[in-house]
């Protein structure tokens, strides 16, 4: 293996190295190129070459590779350049504004009358605002152009770039007549590529500007943002335009913010701060609270341990005597939670999480609304002690296969629905279920609730596989009620499948 190899080999696995000795031989002949354009492009992450082969889009990253290549000059990398270099080709200088103070500055190019509405304030609430002004602009008067013409040189001497907050990123640029020449927020055409090429694909890339509309990115890859230094980086999980990423990175708003690995950890959407002993959330407000920080807080002790898979094990010992042990993956997804000595979570509890598999909370007695509603990997639940679960209490886990819910007594709307791999279910003790209960759960063929008195509506829909057997169990239920109701139910269905 070549000393090229070796460094794409320790930055990003050694499968991904045979990969490119595989695509790009002729790279490989020219010292130093592909690690430049690996370390340039994407930031280092031993799942790549899983993420491209399991995705199997092998040829798009071939021809992207190649893509910044001019390979018939001496196999030189095509430079990204940035929206400041291009346009300071083309004559401008590049201006962001982060503030109403910056856009204020730009007024006394705009002649009176022509001032653009952006002045009048409050744009930055759903725009990323530039201004970009020629370099003799000087020189440019107003009163040299009798026939205002939107191309003219004055017209584009002074030019806002303004580009919607939303995911489209549409584009308008504004012209310097303003309102005295047609279609003036259409200059250029709203093509940052006639002002000079590659302008389009530049703000992309160094502002996480593109925009959709022209479907025109180059490379794509499903789990990865593309973030404003030009590098596509692995994430966990995207809320609220922030990225989390396993390498203790969050990429906000495509910038992307490093985290020191000695002092904090980021896991799923959480930070852990190893000096101050918290557990805390990056973006936080009342609609994105999560419960689980009131679990997990009070910190008294943090231990770290390795495991084996590149797993990790944090051991959290909080100051009234709860434990709290937290399994992450090697790319810092919470796999496995155990919490003892808690008795009550409220709503929601973990209401992004996605990878947590198995959750063992042996003294949990109380589980408000949202308990985990959106978790797709869930196979094991051990809560031996709940008595009671609010509205949407693990429904949407599709992948359930062992659950212990000895000791419960009343659920809310949405209990369990679309598990979709459940077989048998035992609720001893359950007395009152509310609607919707066990609703799209098409494998449960065995129920057993022997004390069940009070059954909501719409209630065991669309559970194919066990209308015979859920019968039968029902059967035994003192409430008279419930049968007659699930009689009509699986009767009215099954008139409706012969027909």
């Amino acid at each position: 293996m070549n000393e090229d190899l070796k460094i794409i080999k320790k930055k990003y696995g050694e499968k991904m190295a045979h990969l490119c000795r595989d695509l790009f031989p002729s790279l490989l002949e020219t010292e130093g190129l592909m690690p430049s354009l690996m370390t340039e492009h994407f930031a280092p992450n031993h799942s790549l070459y899983e993420d491209i082969t399991c995705q199997g889009i092998e040829n798009e990253f071939k021809n992207y590779i190649y893509s910044l290549v001019d390979v018939e000059n001496n196999n030189k990398i095509k430079i990204v350049k940035s929206p400041e270099e291009l346009l300071s080709e083309a004559g401008y200088i590049l201006y962001e504004c982060n503030s109403e103070k910056d856009i204020q500055k730009f007024k006394k190019y705009y002649a009176k009358g022509e001032e653009l509405c952006t002045f009048k304030g409050f744009r930055l609430k759903r725009c990323h605002v530039f201004f970009a002004v020629k370099k003799n602009v000087a020189d440019i008067k107003r009163e040299d152009f009798t026939s205002p013409q939107r191309q003219d040189a004055y017209g584009t001497s002074v030019i806002s770039i303004q580009f919607t907050k939303d995911d489209a990123h549409t584009l308008s640029i504004k012209n310097r007549y303003n309102h005295h020449v047609n279609n003036p927020d259409s200059t250029f055409a709203n093509n940052l590529d006639n002002i000079i090429e590659g302008l389009t694909d530049s703000f992309a890339r160094y502002y996480g500007l593109e925009q959709k509309h022209l479907n025109k990115k180059s490379f794509e890859i499903d789990g990865y943002v593309l973030a404003s230094d030009g590098k596509f980086y692995k994430y966990n999980q995207e809320l609220n335009g922030k990225y989390y990423c396993p390498d203790n990175i969050i990429i906000d708003h495509y910038e992307v913010k490093r985290y020191d690995k000695e002092k904090y950890i980021i896991f799923d959407y959480f930070i852990l701060d190893l000096v101050k002993k918290e557990i805390k959330m990056y973006w936080y407000n009342l609609v994105d609270d999560d419960s689980f920080l009131d679990v997990v807080s009070h910190i008294e002790r943090i231990e770290v341990v390795k495991k084996e898979a590149e797993e990790k094990e944090i051991n959290l010992t909080l100051k009234d005597k709860k434990k709290v042990i937290i399994t992450l993956n090697k790319h810092n997804q919470m796999i496995e939670l155990e919490c003892q000595n808690v008795k009550e979570v409220s709503s929601p509890f973990l209401k992004y999480n996605m990878y947590l598999k198995v959750l063992k909370m042996p003294d949990l007695q109380i589980a408000e609304d949202f308990f985990l509603n959106f978790n797709l990997s869930l196979q094991e639940v051990y809560l031996p002690k709940l008595k009671k679960a609010g509205d949407l209490f693990l429904s949407s886990n599709e992948i359930i296969k062992k659950i212990n819910l000895n000791s419960l007594e009343e659920t809310g709307e949405m209990f369990l629905g679309e598990n979709n791999s459940l077989i048998e279910l035992d609720l001893p003790n359950l007395k009152v279920a509310g609607d919707y209960f066990l609703c799209f759960n098409e494998t449960l063929k065995k129920i057993n609730v022997p004390k069940l008195q009070e059954l909501g509506s719409e209630s065991l829909n669309y559970n194919i596989s066990m209308y015979k057997s859920c019968l039968q169990q029902m059967k035994k239920s003192r409430l008279k009620k419930i049968r007659a109701y699930l009689k009509l139910y699986i009767d009215n269905y099954l008139d409706k499948r012969r027909r």
